[in-house]
């Protein structure tokens, strides 16, 4: 057993169960067992060999059974499906675990071989609050040892949800690779700048006004800090509710990119970059994508970013950008990005009406793979310094097909305000979960 590069393969329906499969793989973690847990946006699809290797090698199978996590199982294609079918085959030791006892049961369609891998076995219902630990634990005892036998602990315990995710919190942020230009002297004027202006409005406001405005700021800035609580958001207490809002915009269009980053779904906007400073724009250009910018006001930017979220902000670079737009571990091999034909998802000289379109999924084109839009033509996107050059990706609006694939790249001078040029924003994730 000891041989095994896994003691235990964690299945779970990313949403409604991938907030539980990550507290489960970490209090078995720390109680001194080896766990998979692909933390990545499963989708329907081709069943990779990494999963199949991980159930394989795993003695234990275990399925987080959330709330509707069956419902899409009736689908051939389904993810979970298959890594159900597949351990149940191999005939794994077979654990489910009912998240607070709130798992709903099987639609009509799921095959009875899902029902009796899932549902025959006796449920281990975790309690997902103060309870956590013990409820673990008595799993452990009564599933797991006769199976892989006892284990030391590794040290630290959790015992307790909150607890258990201040762990993970603090985990997130030790292993995620921190990229920060300094430009001191820039932000700490804009900082001042930003300073007073914020100072000089309050004070020609009402004391009840500015009081009731201060709640209702409080209350958004705790709202979009629970919301955003995995990014470890923290933010400004100077921000107003415009700046607020877009930053609210920016981190609800981040995709996961397999376990390396998270990409902007879209263009950076005119608007996210007016709405950081707090100014709005006319509705139509809002979600045009912002372009002629330099390098070094983008850099500038992104600093500034930071210091309102705690948030790390950056390019991709050149591999990056080609990698997420061949959707990641998908590896799509289209010519365009996300399809054979470029009228399908790329704006470009054949059908751009020699204009940049908004970036906001609304247009008549398709995302990829990983629902990224845009990634053939409309803007070109500055990259990341690759072997000293600056490089732009995916061609443009008035880009010929030959220049809007998938592996579009050429050097650009950083400096040059090309109104054909603009960006999108990374945030780099680790490695590991």
């Amino acid at each position: 057993m000891a041989q095994n590069k896994y003691d235990i393969f964690i299945s779970y329906r990313r949403q409604g169960g991938a907030q539980y499969a990550r507290i489960l793989q970490l209090m078995l973690i720390q109680r001194g067992y080896k766990v998979f847990l692909d933390y990545d946006e499963l989708t329907d699809g081709i069943f990779s060999d990494h999963i199949k290797a991980a159930i394989k090698d795993a003695p234990v199978f275990m399925i987080v059974l959330s709330d509707h996590s069956m419902d899409r199982c009736v689908n051939e294609d389904d993810w979970v499906r298959q890594e159900i079918l597949m351990a149940s085959r191999l005939g794994k030791h077979i654990v489910p675990v009912n998240p607070d006892n709130k798992f709903d049961g099987f639609p009509e369609g799921v095959p009875e071989e899902i029902k009796t891998a899932a549902g025959s076995h006796q449920h281990s219902e975790i309690s997902f609050g103060q309870a956590l630990g013990v409820t673990t634990d008595l799993m452990i005892k009564n599933r797991l040892v006769d199976k892989l036998g006892a284990r030391t602990a590794l040290g630290h315990k959790d015992e307790d949800y909150d607890a258990a995710r201040e762990t993970l919190a603090r985990i997130d942020k030790r292993n995620r690779f921190m990229k920060r230009m300094t430009i001191a002297g820039v932000i700490a004027a804009l900082l001042i700048v930003l300073g007073t202006c914020w100072l000089f409005w309050k004070k020609g406001l009402q004391k009840d006004t500015i009081e009731q405005q201060r709640i209702e700021l409080q209350d958004l800035r705790a709202e979009l800090e629970k919301k955003y609580s995995d990014y470890l958001l923290v933010l400004d207490t100077a921000l107003t509710r415009i700046q607020m809002e877009t930053i609210d915009d920016i981190l609800s269009k981040m995709v996961p990119v397999g376990d390396q980053f998270y990409m902007s779904q879209f263009e950076f906007t005119q608007g996210q970059w007016h709405g950081l400073d707090g100014d709005t724009i006319d509705p139509v250009m809002r979600d045009v994508p912002i372009t002629g910018i330099s390098m070094g006001n983008i850099r500038m930017k992104l600093i500034w970013l930071h210091d309102m979220t705690n948030v790390s902000f950056t390019l991709p670079s050149p591999d990056q950008w080609e990698y997420a737009a061949r959707g990641g571990e998908n590896k799509e091999t289209t010519t365009y990005v996300g399809s054979n034909d470029p009228d399908s998802v790329a704006w470009y000289e054949h059908n751009s009406g020699n204009a940049l379109h908004p970036s906001n999924g609304q247009q008549e084109l398709f995302p990829n793979f990983l629902d990224l839009f845009d990634m053939s033509g409309n803007a070109s996107e500055l990259c990341n310094i690759s072997g000293g050059d600056i490089y732009c990706c995916g061609g443009n609006y008035t880009s010929p097909a030959s220049e809007v694939t998938a592996t579009s790249r050429k050097v650009v001078d950083p400096n040059n305000l090309d109104q054909t040029v603009g960006f999108r924003v990374i945030i780099e994730m680790n490695t590991t979960n």
